[in-house]
């Protein structure tokens, strides 16, 4: 029987309710205006991608006002994909898209916008340049999923130039820059080119040219929204949230069970010391516990020396041979009656005709075998050159030993053994004395085991996991995934799905609260769930929404209230289980932000 202690719960609401009440205090914003969030408007207009480009080729764009910016007015715009805008009267055609920023330029050239001047890219099928003049008397330029040059992390951020004289920029969370950038505003013409102004020190400037010049890595504006409001002469900056609606995760769920573990251990830390977990008179026990493998190094193991009964499997380099089994062992997917074992040191345990006999070890290769296989290790050894690979069954038990095998082109010979239990199927191998001798600056050595055709293949340092229980399951399980394509926005839904849900359990249950400091093991409120944590400091609500299929989703409706722009709100999941003796699984966290 599943049981959940009583004091974890606070009153469920059902899903039926269309209206989230958020648990937090309600706090009142004011921007100068409600930011896009790096959306283009409805009425927006896409003026394509792509490198070093100014939209419309160049011809200014009517904004369909006069922008008055010191003691002269522009209605026409000229967006670049460097992150500026040129202004005009319309006469003229921009075409140098100046990806290098320069104080310089701004106080001599033309009349310039920048709302983060650096050399961008807006790379084909992934960033465009959006102008919107659909809404009187101002006019919105958005670079969405823009890039620095060069690299493929993306970021939005846009302008909005207002009739009045006004500027907003905003830019999103992750907003980044490695070199000198430029944000500002300026007349240009030959203006007396003032020093660099601190924007967020919301101080008036005494310069219709009011920008600053940021070195590498120090942009301090990142998810604001900053607004120039003209005195002329100068601006006054003034720092605010954009109010965009935001969905964070933070945290990790529980539990993942992946269906494979391996280490790849490189060829720059072997030579003639064996791998960690694999020095002379070590032992790794495979367990075969259920639809999964428990892995232990506790366990002491017996080397036993072949005896006279024992038989050649195959004496060729890079070669399988057969060893035919007395009865079926369990194996992931069913049984076996062979193993298929190749002199590079791992086996297929399967009934079905191996491939390649493969001497180098790499990743992508472990985790494309399609039937189960033992890697202990995966190494280039060389049965012709010294040494024999026999086998032999006693009491039940089925011993493959390497015996004195010499890695291919080494030195020293290596002795180790795999010992198959057949009515288990627990394996395991002991290592005798190893040398690893061969030459190592071009073979490497994977250890490792799978279940074949892996879906949740996870790389491991198997010297930090082994003083812990180790899991390998037949069919991995990803940890319970709570996640949100959008932000809560006023008005509208807020979509929360809650994935990898146990198939025991008929329903996941959504917390909400504030998101804590630190995790804190389930323990601490009476579950016995290891590896799982909570990630809410208070919880002040919950629902439940039916689990089909492994997923659920809670459709919330944010009530029409604009005070709760910029309130945040903090969710986890949890579902039933027969994983843990808890019976839990909790998900990450979400930190959902209300925006616009």
């Amino acid at each position: 029987m599943i049981t959940i202690p009583a004091h974890f719960f606070v009153p469920i609401v059902s899903t039926t309710m269309n209206k989230l009440i958020l648990p937090v205090a309600l706090a009142l914003l004011a921007p100068a205006a409600i930011a896009q969030c790096g959306q283009p408007g409805p009425g927006a207009v896409s003026y394509g991608d792509g490198d070093d480009f100014i939209a419309n080729a160049g011809t200014g764009i009517d904004m369909g006002f006069a922008f008055q910016m010191g003691a002269a007015s522009y209605q026409f715009i000229h967006p670049s994909s460097n992150g500026f805008c040129y202004l005009s009267d319309g006469t003229p055609v921009y075409t140098d898209s100046d990806y290098t920023p320069a104080e310089a330029d701004m106080a001599a050239g033309e009349p310039r916008v920048a709302v983060l001047w650096d050399d961008l890219t807006l790379l084909a099928g992934v960033g465009e340049l959006w102008v919107d003049t659909s809404v009187g008397g101002q006019c919105t330029v958005t670079w969405a999923d823009v890039v620095l040059y060069g690299e493929t992390t993306t970021f939005w951020m846009q302008c909005t130039l207002f009739s009045s004289g006004q500027v907003d920029f905003s830019f999103s969370s992750d907003a980044y820059q490695t070199t000198e950038s430029i944000v500002g505003i300026s007349p240009g013409n030959g203006i007396v080119q003032p020093p660099s102004f601190d924007l967020s020190s919301q101080a008036p400037s005494a310069s219709d040219m009011t920008h600053e010049l940021f070195p590498g890595g120090s942009l301090d504006l990142v998810g604001q929204l900053l607004t120039l409001i003209p005195t002329s002469p100068g601006y006054v900056p003034v720092l605010g949230s954009p109010g965009c609606a935001t969905s964070v995760a933070y945290g990790t769920g529980c539990i993942s069970v992946p269906d494979a573990r391996y280490e790849l251990f490189s060829a720059t830390t072997g030579g003639a010391t064996a791998p960690d977990i694999m020095a002379s008179g070590t032992t790794i026990t495979f367990l075969r516990t259920g639809a999964e493998y428990t892995v232990l190094d506790s366990i002491p193991g017996t080397y036993l020396a072949p005896s006279a009964n024992a038989v050649l499997v195959t004496a060729t380099d890079d070669a399988f041979g057969v060893v035919a089994l007395s009865q079926p062992m369990p194996v992931p997917g069913g049984v076996t009656n062979n193993l298929q074992v190749c002199s590079n040191g791992y086996i297929h345990m399967t009934d079905n005709a191996p491939g390649t006999a493969d001497y180098s070890p790499s990743a992508a290769e472990f985790e494309a075998f399609v039937d189960p296989t033992i890697c202990g290790p995966w190494y280039d050894w060389s049965p012709n050159q010294a040494g024999q690979i026999v086998a032999e069954e006693v009491n039940g038990v089925v011993y493959v030993t390497w015996d004195g095998v010499q890695p291919y082109n080494g030195t020293g010979t290596d002795t180790f053994q795999y010992q198959f239990e057949l009515a288990s199927g627990n394996c395991t191998i002991v290592f005798d004395n190893m040398s690893f001798s061969g030459n190592f600056a071009w073979h490497e050595v994977l250890f490792g085991l799978t279940p074949g055709t892996a879906v949740a293949a996870e790389s491991t340092d198997w010297s930090a996991e082994l003083p812990n229980t180790v899991r390998i399951g037949d069919v991995g399980s990803d940890p319970l995934k709570l996640e949100s394509t959008s932000g809560p926005t006023i008005a509208g839904t807020w979509d929360l799905t809650t994935t990898n849900i146990d198939p025991v359990s008929p329903v996941a249950i959504t917390f909400f609260g504030t998101p804590a400091q630190a995790p804190l093991p389930l323990s601490v409120i009476g579950f016995n769930a290891p590896g799982c944590d909570l990630l809410l400091g208070s919880v002040s609500s919950a629902l439940q929404a039916l689990a089909s299929g492994g997923s659920a989703t809670l459709s919330l409706q944010i009530p029409i209230n604009p005070n709760l722009a910029g309130q945040s709100v903090a969710a986890q999941s949890l579902c039933l289980t027969l994983l843990n003796p808890g019976n839990v699984l909790v998900s990450n966290g979400v930190l959902g932000t209300v925006g616009n």
